[in-house]
C-alpha cells in the first residue's frame, strides 16, 4: 500500500500555511511536518463541533473552573485549555481530563473502545473577573458568554459535585482513579470554603453553670425534631443539673424562631442550653469539633438531632449518658423506628473494585453495622441480644457518631474529628480507626438502647453522592493498608 500526503489540499485549506510554505512540490516536506507536529494537534481542517462539545461550565469567583462534555478521542488526541476572561488569556496548557463511559456519545460516533465522556477540573491563579469568558479547547473556541455569572465557592462546590454525579453513580470500580484524581482539586475547595466560616452564639441559658458533661447536637438547615428530642431527654438534663446541650446549626432556616422555642423551653427546664449558627455548612466534622471546643463538660456526648431514648423504657437510654467512658470511646446500641436493631457496632471491609475495560483492580473499603438487620427488637431483655453481641468479640469494632460517649481529653488527643472529609461520612470511622491506633479501645455498652429515626430509602441529592464518593476514595486511600479491618466474611457471620 502507498500513502500519501496530499500537501496540495493541505496547503489549499490553510491560506496561513500555504503563504508561509507555498504550494509546490518544494513545499511537500516542509507541510507534512507541520502537519505531524502541529496540525493533528490544532484539528486542522476538522469541524470541531463535530467531534468534541463543551457541554457545561461553572466558573467560580476564586478562580476555580469545570468543564463538562464528550469528544471522539479518535480524532481529538490533546485537550489544552485556554480561558480568555476580559482582556486576559489564561493558558493552562495540556490536561488530564476524568473520561467516562456515555453510551449516548457512543451510539453516534461508534467508538466503543474509548470513554468518550470528559469532566475536568480547573484552576485559574490570580484571576481578575470580567464579564467576558471565552473558552478554547485545542485553540478552538468552544464556549463564548459575554455575561458571565460568577459562582461564589459554596455554590460552586454544590453544581461542581452535583456534575460529579455522572461519575459517582456508576460502579465503584470504573471511576474510583477518577475519584482519587479529582480529590485533591476538591479538598482545596473545601478548605477554602471553611475557612471562611465563622461561628457565632445566637443563644445562651445558664452558660456559668459549671457541668460534668456537655452534649452536642448538630444541625443541618433543618430544627424539626429538636424540641421533640430535648423533651425525650429533659429527664435525664435535669437529674443532676451538670448537663449541658450545645447545639450547632449549619444554614440553619428558622433560627430566630428557634432562638424563642429554645427560650421558652428553659423556662420549663433549667438547663445549661446554647445554639450557636454557622454562616455557612462546616459539615459534620467541623460543626461539631466547634461544639467540643466551646463544651465546658470534661465528658463529651456527640448526639445526632434523630436520636431518643426508647419511649418504653427510656431509662434503657438515658443512663448511658452520666457513666464515664475513661480512656475509651463508647458507642450505643441503636434500633430503627420500628424497634428493630440498627447498629450494634461498626466494621470496616475492603471490597476488590475493578475496571474491565482498562484492567485495573483495587481494594476500597466499605463501612457496615454489626447487628444491622438482625430481628432483635428494643426491649428484648438483654440474654436475647447477648449472643450477637458475643460473635463480634474480637472485632476491630468501629462505633456510629450517631451517639458518642468520650472524655474531652481523650478526643483532643486524637485530634478532634477530620475535617478533609467534605460535608459528611466516613469522618467518624475514621476517627474511630485513629482512636485505636493509639492504642485505645471502643466499647458498645450493651446496656444503652437508643431509637435512631435515620432516613430510610431517601434518595440523596447529586451532590451529595458525589461527596460520598469522593470521601469513600479519601477513607480507602488513608486505610487500605490498616490492620484493624475486618476480613470480608464478617458480611456474612456477623451481620
Amino acid at each position: 500500500m502507498k500513502t500519501t500526503f496530499l500537501h496540495g489540499r493541505y496547503a489549499e485549506g490553510n491560506g496561513d500555511l500555504a503563504e508561509r510554505f507555498g504550494t509546490d512540490a518544494d513545499a511537500d516536506a516542509n507541510l507534512n511536518e507541520h502537519f505531524t507536529r502541529y496540525g493533528q494537534h490544532e484539528m486542522r481542517g476538522i469541524k470541531a463541533e463535530d467531534y468534541i462539545r463543551l457541554e457545561a461550565v461553572f466558573c467560580s469567583d476564586r478562580g476555580h473552573i469545570q468543564l463538562a462534555g464528550w469528544a471522539d478521542r479518535r480524532l481529538i488526541h490533546s485537550f489544552h485549555v485556554t480561558v480568555e476572561v476580559g482582556y486576559i488569556r489564561y493558558d493552562l496548557g495540556e490536561v488530564t481530563p476524568c473520561w467516562y463511559e456515555r453510551a449516548d456519545v457512543t451510539a453516534v460516533t461508534g467508538d466503543t473502545q474509548q470513554d468518550s465522556g470528559y469532566l475536568a477540573l480547573l484552576k485559574i491563579d490570580g484571576l481578575i473577573l470580567h464579564s467576558g469568558v471565552r473558552i478554547l479547547i485545542n485553540d478552538k473556541k468552544m464556549y463564548d458568554e459575554p455575561a458571565m455569572r460568577w459562582l461564589s465557592i459554596d455554590s460552586f462546590l454544590t453544581r461542581s459535585l452535583s456534575a460529579c454525579a455522572v461519575l459517582a453513580d456508576q460502579p465503584v470500580g470504573n471511576t474510583l482513579s477518577h475519584a482519587q484524581a479529582l480529590y485533591p482539586q476538591y479538598a482545596e475547595i473545601w478548605g477554602e470554603y471553611l475557612d471562611g466560616l465563622t461561628f457565632s452564639a445566637a443563644f445562651q441559658h445558664r452558660a456559668q453553670a459549671p457541668v460534668a458533661r456537655s452534649i452536642i447536637i448538630t444541625l443541618h438547615r433543618k430544627a424539626e425534631m429538636l424540641l421533640i428530642q430535648l423533651d425525650s431527654l429533659a429527664e435525664a438534663l435535669t437529674r443532676d443539673g451538670e448537663t449541658e446541650v450545645i447545639v450547632i446549626g449549619n444554614e440553619l432556616a428558622g433560627a430566630q424562631l428557634l432562638v424563642e422555642q429554645l427560650g421558652a423551653f428553659c423556662q420549663i427546664h433549667d438547663i445549661p442550653l446554647s445554639l450557636h449558627l454557622c454562616s455557612g455548612n462546616s459539615g459534620f466534622s467541623a460543626g461539631n469539633n466547634h461544639g467540643a471546643e466551646i463544651a465546658r463538660g470534661e465528658i463529651l456526648i456527640f448526639m445526632n438531632p434523630d436520636i431518643f431514648p426508647p419511649e418504653t423504657a427510656p431509662e434503657r437510654g438515658t443512663d448511658f449518658l452520666f457513666s464515664d467512658p475513661g480512656e475509651d470511646l463508647h458507642g450505643a446500641l441503636l434500633y430503627y423506628g420500628d424497634g428493630m436493631l440498627m447498629h450494634s457496632g461498626m466494621y470496616t471491609t475492603a471490597d476488590l473494585a475493578f475496571n474491565a475495560r482498562s484492567g485495573v483492580s483495587a481494594p476500597v473499603l466499605r463501612v457496615e453495622h454489626f447487628g444491622k438487620g438482625l430481628t432483635h427488637h428494643v426491649d428484648d431483655a438483654a440474654d436475647i441480644i447477648a449472643p450477637t453481641l458475643a460473635a463480634i468479640a474480637g472485632q476491630p469494632v468501629l462505633a456510629s457518631a450517631a451517639l458518642w460517649k468520650i472524655r474531652k481529653t481523650v478526643f483532643d488527643a486524637v485530634g478532634g474529628l477530620p475535617i478533609d472529609y467534605l460535608f459528611a461520612y466516613y469522618e467518624d470511622a475514621d476517627f474511630c480507626l485513629a482512636l485505636r491506633g493509639q492504642g485505645r479501645d471502643i466499647v458498645i455498652d450493651n446496656t444503652a438502647r437508643w431509637i435512631h429515626m435515620e432516613g430510610v430509602g431517601k434518595a440523596k441529592p447529586a451532590h451529595v453522592r458525589s461527596f460520598m464518593w469522593l470521601n469513600r476514595a479519601l477513607y480507602s486511600q488513608k486505610f487500605a493498608d490498616s490492620d484493624l479491618l475486618s476480613d470480608e466474611s464478617a458480611d456474612l457471620s456477623l451481620l
